[in-house]
């Protein structure tokens, strides 16, 4: 996957991040997060310090810091990126980002989400979205969300609504019973 980015996109700048095996700070705020997953298999673990050699050997920067997701990491480069003014992409087998590699018949896709695209499949902006999973729960993650409120009730919420702050501020005015 990385060598097709390279190859298709030819980045200026590539940075690689690692989750470290340590409770981040999801953990602290929720304990059953991510409660229901099955650890990496072994031998995939066993791969990742090679994976991390080859990438040094080509000059890749890699991040990892406990307490933190890897994909948080990415976040935070990918704003920072912005703000000094680059084109920044992000791609991650995580859902929650939205630029996702799929593998068909031996042939690996990248499924770009921009912000007309997460409009377009959520009705809603790549900001509420957060919010939405948050209302609606994440069953890969172990997040609960509100109890009776799954995707089309939380969609219905934030497109009404805009965010959890104004749905919290209308409770009285929502007549739905859950």
């Amino acid at each position: 996957i990385m060598f097709k980015i390279l190859e298709e996109q030819k980045p200026e700048f590539l940075a690689v991040a690692f989750d470290v095996h340590a409770p981040t700070f999801r953990h602290e705020l929720y304990k059953e997060y991510k409660g229901t997953r099955k650890p990496m298999p072994e031998e995939l673990r066993e791969q990742v310090p090679v994976i991390k050699e080859v990438l040094k050997a080509m000059g890749v920067c890699t991040v990892e810091k406990a307490g933190l997701e890897a994909d948080d990491i990415l976040g935070t480069l990918a704003k920072k990126g912005e703000k000094d003014g680059m084109e920044v992409a992000l791609v991650s087998g995580d859902r929650d980002l939205l630029r996702i590699p799929k593998t068909k018949g031996g042939k690996t896709e990248i499924e770009d989400y921009y912000a007309k695209d997460v409009e377009d499949a959520y009705q809603v902006t790549p900001v509420q979205f957060i919010e939405l999973k948050a209302l609606m729960g994440d069953s890969s993650d172990n997040i609960p969300g509100v109890p009776k409120v799954g995707p089309k009730t939380a969609t219905e919420l934030m497109v009404q609504y805009g965010s959890l702050d104004n749905i919290y501020a209308h409770l009285d005015d929502i007549s739905k019973k859950s």
